[in-house]
């Protein structure tokens, strides 16, 4: 299958640069989600998301990016809400009420000097399930969002919690740094460092012995990446990341990964 479930959506997007240096936009999206009996991690639901963001150069080396949305409707999670205090067999196949939220800001700094160096800020807040009985499910849904855009290894990571369902971001904190050089005009290099966090301490869609329940800290993420055009046709790239795991889990497993990957285009 290309996806956990069938799948129907409508965008409405809007974008207005009449105010200087400043770049507004704001989205309503609606997603229909229909399951596939032979695909046991998908889930019915109709979402609606409102959202705008914000982007802008308010100075001359100063570059911001501020993105805020909603999400409403109805989803039935065949996976169900498992936290320690609901039950499991009273949860399968209920439907309830989204309520999620998801927000995102970039503070970046340009040198314009010869090496092209450019410093970051970034911060990014998407809801989890509650542990509490709210009747609602607050996970925020990535919609068609869904890919390692933080991190390969942790997007390889994040399906034990969330159902089997690939790079489904959601009850995440994250707050860093991330720092980038152009030594050539076909070379660039640029290292980050993300703290991450849980929203809540109970994992959203699993019963998984992995996780301590006591604990918000995901652990750290220091990712290098190093991309190299040799040619017009022939281009490099070598990924490396490094992630001590916090007590938000169990175990103090330290994941890495390392791609190395070359391009050639016809």
């Amino acid at each position: 299958s290309l996806t956990d479930q069938d799948e129907t959506g409508v965008i409405l997007y809007a974008s207005n640069k009449s105010v200087k240096n400043t770049q507004i936009d704001g989205y309503l999206i609606y997603k229909a989600d229909n399951s596939i009996p032979q695909l046991t991690k998908g889930y019915n639901a109709d979402i609606y998301t409102i959202g705008g963001r914000v982007a802008g150069t308010p100075a001359e080396h100063w570059q911001y990016t501020v993105e805020g949305a909603y999400q409403w409707g109805r989803r039935n999670d065949a996976s169900g809400n498992f936290t320690a205090a609901n039950n499991l067999t009273n949860l399968r196949s209920l439907s309830r009420d989204v309520s999620a939220f998801g927000f995102n800001a970039k503070l970046t700094y340009l040198f314009k000097d010869a090496l092209n160096n450019q410093l970051s800020l970034v911060s990014e807040y998407l809801s989890g399930d509650k542990r509490s009985s709210t009747g609602k499910d607050e996970m925020f849904d990535m919609l068609w969002g869904r890919g390692p855009r933080i991190s390969e290894v942790w997007a390889v990571a994040m399906p034990v919690e969330v159902a089997n369902r690939s790079s489904q971001w959601n009850n995440l904190y994250r707050i860093g740094a991330s720092w980038s050089i152009a030594p050539t005009k076909n070379t660039s290099v640029s290292a980050t460092y993300n703290a991450l966090f849980a929203i809540e301490d109970n994992p959203t869609r699993t019963t998984s012995a992995l996780f301590s329940r006591d604990s918000n800290f995901r652990g750290h993420l220091l990712q290098m990446v190093v991309k190299q055009k040799f040619t017009k046709q022939l281009s490099g790239l070598i990924l490396a990341e490094y992630c001590p795991l916090g007590d938000y889990y169990t175990h103090t497993d330290n994941m890495t990964f390392l791609r190395a990957e070359m391009l050639v285009a016809f």
